[in-house]
């Protein structure tokens, strides 16, 4: 599978993080071309975004030193996603995780196996904190939940990251068994010299998306900085406390990058982060390839006309979809085309579930007084 994901990887990353004009910044070059991708690695990760699967494939993607596969830990929905979340399912072998533990580590240990019996290195990459919030209610209130947790836990609140999950993490270091590096990522995401991923409660925060990033096209494209940071623990060591302090870092790191944007010290925070190189032309030869290939086949099979009008109903229907997720939603939540629609929908549906279900449990309350 190695093989075609490295042909197929170009088309998805090639829109949103190339001719968007988005560019990849990274203040531990020498780190993450020798170690990182020098065997399987681990890469945990800050929940700045909806995108952070993609900036995974591109920097896996730079030659330089090598080209490595990367694999995504995420929620079990994104595999029912039509097309790309298919694609991560069958294709990639990702880890879906369903939020409890009992099940997950399951699952999470057979993937890992899969691939250590096949030899097959990978950076695997998760976010931690597991969720991304807005600023529904639900979204404010579990905000709250996670300072209030920092607070028992003898720290000072954090305001740009959520709390950590780290119960995973005890099995997810099977992944560098057999050898390899466990790295701490802090990302930043900027357009026009201003933090997106800046306080969790700020209304000018923006948990940047593909359409962010395509709206880099007309308009100001967002810039991505990507802090690196080695990390040493095993099944058997305290995890809980070890993610704290490093996500109190993060918290602290993004602090310190905030007051710099805000003072319009630009040009000092990029000097901290030399660019990855890109791959324009190669991607933009393998996006060719694609679309030669696509007309060939539909041509010899003579179902050119009718392929076109697929297509163009397909990216109708995508913008439908998103624009209809948007209204329900209040939000933009794509990080893969149809998730806005289609989570919008479920979490409808939930909450009428939930709201269902607690108007059953009073009504049960008020006849056992009334009795």
């Amino acid at each position: 599978m190695t093989h075609l994901i490295n042909y197929t990887t170009p088309i998805v990353f090639n829109l949103p993080m190339i001719l968007s004009g988005t560019k990849l910044h990274c203040d531990s070059m020498d780190y993450y071309e020798n170690k990182v991708k020098s065997a399987n690695s681990l890469m945990l990760a800050n929940h700045g975004s909806r995108i952070d699967w993609m900036i995974g494939m591109y920097v896996g993607y730079i030659e330089k030193p090598v080209r490595v596969r990367v694999g995504f830990v995420c929620e079990k929905v994104i595999k029912y996603m039509p097309f790309i979340g298919w694609y991560r399912n069958v294709i990639c072998e990702d880890v879906f995780v369903d939020r409890s533990f009992k099940i997950d580590k399951i699952n999470i240990s057979t993937n890992l196996n899969s691939f250590h019996e096949s030899n097959t290195e990978r950076m695997l990459y998760l976010s931690p904190e597991g969720v991304v919030v807005d600023f529904g209610e639900r979204d404010m209130q579990y905000m709250q939940n996670c300072r209030d947790f920092c607070v028992e836990y003898g720290m000072e609140p954090f305001d740009y990251v959520l709390t950590p999950r780290y119960k995973g993490q005890t099995i997810l270091v099977e992944h560098i068994a057999k050898g390899g590096t466990i790295t701490s990522i802090c990302t930043a995401f900027v357009r026009d010299g201003k933090l997106l991923n800046c306080e969790m409660w700020s209304k000018e925060r923006v948990v940047a998306d593909i359409y962010s990033l395509c709206a880099g096209l007309g308009g100001s494209p967002v810039d991505i900085y990507i802090n690196l940071e080695e990390m040493h623990f095993t099944a058997d060591s305290d995890i809980k406390t070890i993610m704290m302090k490093d996500y109190e870092r993060k918290d602290t790191l993004l602090r310190e990058w905030h007051t710099m944007l805000k003072e319009g010290r630009l040009e000092e925070f990029k000097a901290r982060f030399p660019p990855f190189v890109p791959h324009f032309w190669y991607a933009q030869v393998i996006q060719a390839l694609h679309g030669l290939q696509f007309y060939a086949l539909t041509r010899m099979l003579g179902v050119w006309e009718p392929a076109v009008k697929y297509a163009v109903a397909f990216f109708l229907f995508i913008s439908v979809s998103h624009t209809f997720g948007w209204l329900m939603n209040g939000t933009s939540m794509e990080s893969v085309p149809f998730e806005t629609g289609i989570k919008a929908v479920l979490m409808r549906l939930f909450a009428k579930f939930a709201k269902h279900k607690e108007d059953k449990k009073k009504a049960r309350e008020q006849g056992g007084k009334e009795d």
